[in-house]
């Protein structure tokens, strides 16, 4: 049994923010770069000291939205895997694609037919009449994993009402994964729990070692449920979620807990 326990792990919003949701002071460190070298997010000094009990004190494998292009902009070193493009990618140890996991993610493409390059027109048609947006298809690995819109201009927010003029078949398949004006249109067999699975099964299949968790947003849940522990930051997207259920719980019941 390895004694060291294994941590996965959200990236943006939990180990750093971008310089525009914290103005860097002498204090933050350059967490990444963008496509042009330019630092783009930092850490605080309460996010350095946790990634350096991290990764002193464990193997931490990166759970991300990020391509694996936008993984090799994050300064900092991985030596165990990670999960890039919403669960879309699996990196082994030597962070290189997975082919097992490459050829599950192709198998199950295959049987949507063409139904994900078909995405951004249906996209664009369901916002005909909401705004104006821009959609791609996100690549990876010789493949397509999922389309992206974003809106033209960044108010009114208007991305939630998109989602009810999607085809019912497209929603059969696929679910939305929403954050301001950035929509994500995602095939249901790519998701960052299911790649944990995946990982957990290859790599620790009798479940032997001590598994944390840590992430932000919504989203996140799903792969944290994979783990013996999770946290999440303060005033994250799950923890004002968490915090606003055990209000609503206690106002409906009249206590906390449960019977």
């Amino acid at each position: 049994m390895n004694p060291k326990p294994l941590i996965f792990v959200d990236l943006d919003d939990t180990l750093f923010q971008t310089h525009r949701k914290q103005a860097p002071t002498a204090q933050h460190k350059i967490a990444t770069v963008d496509k042009m070298g330019q630092p783009l997010s930092y850490m605080h000094p309460k996010q350095q000291v946790l990634a350096n009990w991290l990764f002193q004190s464990a193997d931490v494998v990166p759970v991300t939205a990020r391509s694996v292009n936008g993984l090799k902009r994050v300064n900092l070193s991985f030596q165990h895997g990670a999960v890039c493009t919403h669960g879309g990618t699996v990196l082994d140890t030597g962070l290189q694609a997975d082919q097992d996991w490459l050829a599950l993610q192709q198998r199950d493409a295959a049987a949507l037919g063409g139904l994900l390059q078909d995405l951004p027109q249906a996209l664009q048609n369901a916002a005909q009449h909401l705004g104006a947006i821009r959609t791609q298809l996100v690549e990876e690995n010789g493949r397509i994993v999922y389309a992206y819109a974003k809106q033209a201009a960044p108010e009114p927010l208007f991305l939630s009402q998109l989602v009810q003029h999607l085809p019912a078949e497209i929603m059969q398949h696929c679910y939305v994964h929403l954050n301001g004006n950035n929509l994500a249109l995602i095939p249901h067999y790519v998701s960052k729990q299911k790649a944990v699975e995946f990982y957990l099964n290859k790599h620790d299949p009798q479940r032997e070692r001590a598994v944390l968790g840590w992430g932000d947003s919504l989203s996140d849940a799903g792969f944290l449920t994979c783990c013996d522990w999770f946290g999440m930051p303060k005033n994250s997207q799950l923890d004002k979620f968490l915090a606003q259920s055990l209000i609503q719980d206690h106002h409906q019941k009249g206590f906390l807990g449960h019977v």
